[in-house]
């Protein structure tokens, strides 16, 4: 079970030193942004690519910490055939 974190703020001070993952869904218009770090998560729909805190989460996420990008989820069990 995931925990979602309402205010990006709060989730950036629960994360310090966990590895985490994010993955960005969509393109240029109704983007949305997914974080997960330990049991926290945090979503959040964009309606721009330009929006101050998409960017900042993206930094976050590229730069600060290192936090894995995912393209794409399987099933644990249809992971190996």
């Amino acid at each position: 079970m995931v925990n979602i974190i309402d205010e990006w703020e709060d989730f950036a001070k629960y994360v310090h030193d966990k590895v985490g993952f994010y993955q960005i869904l969509g393109v240029d218009k109704n983007i949305e942004v997914r974080v997960l770090a330990g049991k926290a998560g945090f979503i959040r729909e964009f309606e721009s690519a330009t929006d101050p805190l998409l960017k900042k989460i993206l930094e976050f996420c590229e730069k600060e910490r290192s936090f894995l990008r995912v393209g794409e989820t399987v099933r644990d069990e249809v992971f190996f055939k």
